[in-house]
This record gives C-alpha cells, structure tokens and sequence, in this order.
C-alpha cells in the first residue's frame, strides 16, 4: 500500500474514533451528570517513549485515547431530597456494583428495597463506612454529607476523588471507570446541594465545532486520496505509451 494511502488510512481511523466519542456526547447531552467524552491521539514521542521506535514505526494507526471533560455541569433544581448535586468540580460520588467502584456526578439517589441508597444502575452509594443503608427514606441531607433522619445522623456520605497516578474513562451512562486509587475529599472543602442535580457538560458548541472539523478533514482526505489517484493513473497511462 502507497505510503500516502497509509497516512489517509490513519487519518480516517482516528477521524472515526472522535465521531464516536461525539455521538455518545450527543446521545447523552440530557443525561444527568454525564461527561464529555474526549477522543485524542497519544503524541508520536509518548509512543516512542512507551514502546519503542520499532513499534511507533510500523504502527498502522495511532493510539487513541478516550478521556473525559471533568468540568462541572449547570446545577438544575429537582424538589427532591435525595437528588445531591455537587457544587464546583472537585469530588464524585462513589458508586459499587459489589465488585468494582464506579465514580459519577449523577446524584439522583434513592431507597431501595432492602434500604441501601442507590443510584444509577442500581448500584450502592458509598459513605464514609461503606455501602450506605438507611432505616427511611424519609431523610435529608445536610452540604457536608450527613444523611438525617428526626435530628439523628444515620450516615455520611462520602464523597471521591482520583488518586494522582489514577486514569477515568467513560463507562455506562454517567459512570466513570477508575484505573487506580481513590482519594476521599474532605467535606469541608466541598458543598452538597440537596434537591438538584448536575446536567450533563456535553452537547454544547465545542462538539458542533469538533464535527465541522472532523466534516473538513474527512473531505479533505477525501480529496487527497481522489488526487493521488489521477496522478496514479497519468503515470500508468505514460508508462503504457512508452
């Protein structure tokens, strides 16, 4: 294969990866606590330095990277007591499926029918002590996370961030997968904000944007490898002359 065709080839494979990381944004741009989902490419010294000059080399395509756009969404106003919404961007909740902890903005919660708190999914909620269990659902709860039921703290929830060395990336709705350590926040640098939740930070102009450039490169590959192949076929014609 020409080695023009090679680069058009990558250019086209990494063109595809952001479309699809567009698409879920778009797909999600109402779902609460969603993030943005952010398809770029490892620079050519980090391969070379990750893997060798021999394997950067003959690399067909490059590596792409899904990440997340941790900025904070628009806080929306629900009445409901157990929907939580974190003010500033520091801090997730903590979600467990009972094997692997899932980190999200989402905070629509409520009671399930053994009395754990639940949010997306189903999974568990996570306080300072673990999976939380109320004895009501009847509760509120309190910007430094203390979940009250008649005066009494029945438990607190406890609120996350990435360790230093971790990696997020997106998983199912607005679940976040943690390659690493967690590190809980402490409550008295964050606030709660009882009955609203956090909107999604995707669907705004940065992604329109990003599809009118991915719409340009896609033509403009287009028009390189139409070209290449008219100059392609003048030279087998002037060769066949000869």
């Amino acid at each position: 294969m020409s080695d023009v065709f090679a680069i058009v080839q990558i250019g086209l494979q990494a063109g595809q990866e952001r479309l699809h990381a567009i698409s879920g944004n778009a797909a999600n741009a109402t779902l609460p606590g969603y993030r943005r989902q952010v398809a770029a490419a490892a620079t050519f010294a980090g391969q070379f330095a990750a893997q060798g000059a021999q394997t950067v080399a003959t690399q067909a395509a490059p590596q792409m990277r899904r990440g997340v756009d941790l900025r904070a969404g628009q806080l929306m106003a629900s009445g409901k007591p157990l929907d939580l919404a974190i003010e500033g961007d520091r801090g997730f909740f903590a979600l467990s499926d009972g094997q692997q902890l899932f980190l999200t903005r989402a905070g629509s919660f409520r009671v399930d029918a053994e009395g754990y708190l639940v949010g997306e999914r189903g999974y568990r909620v996570q306080g300072s002590t673990g999976d939380i269990r109320l004895g009501s659902s009847d509760v509120s709860v309190r910007e430094t996370g203390e979940i009250v039921h008649e005066g009494d703290v029945q438990a607190v929830l406890q609120l996350f961030a990435p360790a230093e060395d971790a990696q997020l990336s997106p998983g199912q709705g607005s679940l976040l997968s943690v390659s690493g350590g967690l590190t809980p926040v402490d409550s008295s640098r964050v606030a709660l904000r009882s009955g609203f939740v956090e909107a999604s930070n995707s669907g705004g102009p940065q992604d329109m944007l990003a599809l009118m450039a991915l719409t340009r490169q896609y033509e403009s590959l287009v028009k390189v490898t139409q070209g290449y192949d008219e100059v392609l076929g003048r030279a087998i014609q002037k060769i066949g002359e000869i």
